[in-house]
């Protein structure tokens, strides 16, 4: 799929993030938010990906600048990947961050491992994809999806920040793992990283 195709699937996938926000599953509780990457940019404007993401239940509290107060928060990753594939592995770490707050909300144990199963497969993808590329927390900031802007963050939560970092090292760690011929360790250690990122999204929009 060519760079033009993607970043109109990017540019597809925004608009139905801004109008469908799949409901939690029936089985379990928590309350969903919105959770962005930054792809990059066309035409001078942000393209994001956008992820429901499960959390424990909370109370809702504006935690956006505001300028933007109901806006979601981006991550917005430094990596030297080939732009064609960016949209893909932002696209399973998504996924994969998904899958995790769907597990960890899950009544049905059994239904939790298979979640929990389908993240690391989604993260171990997303470590996959980059091909080798190191990644790094660029900056952190909130995605205004109706005016589709984004809005840096000088002065970063902590907890968004520390959620992005889990995330960069998660990543890499899964990427330790991809050519290791006992890999458990890094995959394990790789998951601990994911959820403690998942841990830091819900003290963030707990307030």
């Amino acid at each position: 799929m060519g760079i033009a195709r993607r970043i109109l699937l990017a540019m597809a996938l925004v608009v139905s993030a801004t109008l469908l926000v799949p409901a939690a599953p029936a089985s379990a509780g928590g309350r969903p938010v919105t959770v962005c990457f930054k792809v990059g940019e066309f035409g001078g404007r942000p393209i994001f990906d956008c992820h429901t993401i499960l959390l424990p239940e909370f109370k809702p509290v504006p935690i956006g600048p505001i300028e933007c107060l109901t806006c979601p928060p981006v991550f917005d990753l430094w990596d030297r990947i080939d732009p064609e594939w960016r949209f893909e592995y932002l696209d399973r770490l998504g996924r994969g961050l998904s899958f995790l707050g769907e597990a960890a909300q899950a009544v049905d144990p059994v239904k939790a491992k298979q979640l929990r199963e389908l993240a690391t497969e989604n993260f171990w993808s997303a470590a996959k994809l980059l091909n080798g590329s190191e990644v790094k927390l660029g900056q952190v900031g909130w995605a205004d999806l109706k005016n589709e802007k984004f809005h840096g963050d000088p002065d970063p939560q902590p907890s968004l920040v520390a959620s992005g970092e889990n995330l960069v090292v998660g990543l890499a760690l899964m990427q330790k793992a991809l050519g290791d011929p006992h890999p458990e360790p890094n995959i394990e250690a790789a998951m601990a990283r994911f959820d403690q990122a998942y841990k830091d999204l819900g003290v963030l929009f707990a307030g």
